[in-house]
């Protein structure tokens, strides 16, 4: 029995054998089936390259100068898009910083007003409302005076008195002037 078993195995040995032996005569020949059938391919492409080159070569040089084109105009339309963004933001940063200068140069002229009226006050120089109501006290003042000059030369013309003749009113008598 044991030598049954032995010769049974060496036959399923054998069939295993012949099998793959088989399988790989015919993927041999299916490897050199396709090498050779990438062969004629590269061959085929040597002929037409070699009858239409050529055209192909013009066809491909009108292909890459339309890729050419297409490509400069979507180049400069991002450029002239991005330029228009850096312009606006240049222009809103020149506004911003126009409006923060003028705010700088008011704040500037405020604190030089200031610091010169605090000196101007320090050394006793009037400020212009004190003038202005220096002024309207001397014209009513000049304004009296004139009036006063006029009554006085009118008493004196209208009365007819002698000189040395005191005035009226420091006695008592007479109308209020």
């Amino acid at each position: 029995m044991a030598a049954r078993k032995k010769a049974k195995r060496a036959r399923a040995k054998a069939t295993r054998t012949k099998g793959l032996r088989a399988k790989a005569a015919k993927s041999a020949a299916g490897v050199a089936g396709i090498g050779n059938q990438i062969w004629l391919a590269g061959l085929g492409a040597l002929a037409r390259t070699q009858s239409e080159g050529s055209k192909l070569f013009e066809s491909l040089v009108e292909e890459g100068s339309a890729f050419q084109e297409h490509g400069r105009e979507a180049t400069q339309r991002a450029v002239k898009g991005a330029w228009k963004g850096i312009r606006g933001a240049i222009d809103t940063g020149a506004q911003t910083v126009r409006g923060k200068a003028g705010e700088t140069w008011d704040n500037l002229e405020s604190i030089f007003q200031s610091r010169v009226q605090k000196a101007l006050q320090q050394i006793g120089v009037p400020t212009t409302q004190e003038i202005h109501s220096l002024s309207r006290k001397v014209n009513e003042l000049t304004h009296s005076v004139q009036d006063l000059t006029r009554r006085k030369a009118g008493a004196k013309s209208s009365s007819g008195r002698k000189a040395g003749t005191s005035h009226p009113r420091l006695h008592g008598e007479g109308a209020a002037v």
